[in-house]
């Protein structure tokens, strides 16, 4: 059987080599996001790009740039290249991080389906070819709906979740600014190895681009005091992650300590609304449903009739795949 955290990582590849069908490229970063703080919950990174990782990183949160993933995900046009708008005389990240490194144009997409953005693919050419074209970022727009539905389906991909002691528990690690290791209770450092072991780091001093994420929201994001974002591990488990900026004495050091726990459902159940693509009042039925409330109980909270309780139900069975009532409440009970 594949290893999950490979599968994971392979699934962000393939996403690379699927655009790498339609364009050019000499290297690409592929960031899956939380779709609700549009923050980092991995990547696979060409090396080059990764060389300026940490860069990039603090561009994304330190200046208000050109085609940041926040603007992309949110705004009308979900695609763009630094040369073919004209806006690359404007931006620090080409100026100062792309150009000296060699790299003649970057290409941004957000990755959405449904108004949702699931993950960030960057595109960069090298000094010595052309930029971007019009044609590459339609070729790239045609794409991304269906690249964003797999990362959608990924999420929630049924997996038999391995029983984990540390989920229980509530684990902390405190970094510097440099995201260097300051210090971690037992729970939070065993987080802390696996999400490397996850992502490939051979380095113990690398930190995880969920935990880099979280902590340049807070260094770089000006007065943002409290950052959170929730990823699912590839072996099924879904963790919240909330970082706080610590309070530092005059002439210290800043320092951002993140807590890691296992999400709730309530934490939970916003995403898996978006992933099956529930309609709100679908979701009210389900919440009655997970109460334990009968179909007369819900059309009574609800204001509905019966009739239309039993519509809802069969619309999500429909939706999840599954075969009953009961099953539908197991299934966003455990999830």
């Amino acid at each position: 059987m594949m290893n999950p955290a490979t599968q994971f990582q392979q699934l962000r590849q393939h996403i690379r080599d699927e655009l790498a069908a339609v364009l050019d490229f000499d290297s690409a970063c592929i960031t899956t996001i939380d779709p609700a703080t549009l923050l980092s919950t991995g990547s696979f990174t060409d090396e080059p790009i990764e060389e300026i990782h940490n860069e990039l990183f603090q561009n994304e949160f330190l200046k208000k740039d050109v085609h940041q993933h926040e603007t992309l995900a949110k705004g009308p046009i979900h695609a763009a290249s630094l040369i073919q708008s004209g806006e690359y005389l404007n931006s620090e990240r080409y100026q100062h991080i792309l150009l000296p490194k060699g790299w003649t144009d970057e290409l941004r997409a957000a990755l959405v389906i449904q108004g949702e953005c699931w993950g960030i693919a960057s595109l960069y050419r090298q000094k010595g070819k052309e930029p971007f074209q019009e044609r590459d970022i339609q070729a790239v727009i045609e794409q991304t709906p269906a690249l964003a539905a797999k990362l959608r389906d990924e999420l929630f991909k049924k997996r038999d979740t391995e029983e984990n002691d540390e989920a229980e528990q509530q684990g902390f690690i405190i970094l510097s600014t440099h995201y260097k290791l300051l210090y971690g209770n037992e729970t939070g450092l065993h987080w802390l190895h696996t999400f490397q072991a996850f992502e490939q780091i051979h380095d113990q001093t690398v930190m995880p681009r969920p935990f880099r994420a979280l902590g340049a929201k807070l260094l770089y994001g000006g007065s943002v005091q409290t950052a959170a974002s929730m990823t699912r591990m590839p072996t099924g488990l879904f963790l919240s992650l909330q970082a706080f900026r610590l309070a530092q004495a005059d002439g210290q050091e800043e320092a951002v300590m993140i807590h890691i726990k296992r999400a709730q459902t309530n934490d939970i159940l916003p995403y898996a609304a978006k992933t099956y693509r529930l309609t709100e009042r679908e979701m009210n039925v389900l919440d009655c449903l997970l109460k334990g409330q009968s179909t007369k109980e819900i059309a009574s909270t609800l204001f509905i009739s019966t009739h239309t309780v039993h519509d809802h139900v069969k619309a999500m069975l429909q939706k999840t795949n599954l075969s009953s009532r009961r099953m539908l409440v197991y299934f966003f009970s455990n999830i």
